[in-house]
C-alpha cells in the first residue's frame, strides 16, 4: 500500500465564504485596525501605564480575524457551523469532507488571530519605553 493512498490524503479546503463575505470581513479588519491604532495613539498620549495598553490585544485580535478569514477564504463560524456561505449571504450545508478540510484551517486562524492580539499589547507594551 502506497504513502500517499487516496483514502488517507485530507481534501484540499474549498473557500467557505463568497466574495460578499470577503468584503464584509476586510471592511472589519480595516475599522478594528483603525481602532487599533486611534487606541494606542491615545494610550500613549495619555501616557497610560503598561498594563493599560495591554488592551490592545482586543482590536488587534480582531483586526485579524478579518484580515486571516480572507486571505485563507475560511470564515471560522461557517466551518463550526459546516456551511457554506452564498452571495447573498445565506448559507446551506457544506458537504463533511470540505467542513472538517475548513476547520482545520479554522484552528489555523484562531491561533494565529490570538499571536496577531499578543503581537499588538506588546507592541504596546513597549511603546512605553518611548516617553
Amino acid at each position: 500500500m502506497s504513502t500517499t493512498d487516496m483514502s488517507t490524503v485530507a481534501p484540499a479546503c474549498k473557500a467557505n465564504i463568497s466574495s460578499a463575505g470577503r468584503r464584509l470581513r476586510t471592511r472589519f479588519g480595516v475599522l478594528w485596525l483603525i481602532v487599533s491604532g486611534v487606541l494606542l495613539f491615545a494610550l500613549m498620549a495619555l501616557e497610560a501605564p503598561w498594563y493599560c495598553r495591554l488592551l490592545l490585544f482586543v482590536p488587534a485580535t480582531l483586526s485579524a480575524v478579518g484580515f486571516l478569514q480572507v486571505s485563507r477564504s475560511t470564515c471560522i463560524r461557517r466551518a463550526a457551523e459546516g456551511t457554506f456561505e452564498h452571495e447573498d449571504l445565506t448559507m446551506t450545508k457544506a458537504p463533511d469532507a470540505e467542513v472538517a478540510a475548513s476547520r482545520k484551517v479554522a484552528a489555523g486562524i484562531r491561533r494565529d488571530m490570538i499571536l496577531v492580539g499578543l503581537a499588538g499589547a506588546a507592541i504596546g507594551v513597549a511603546t512605553v519605553a518611548l516617553r
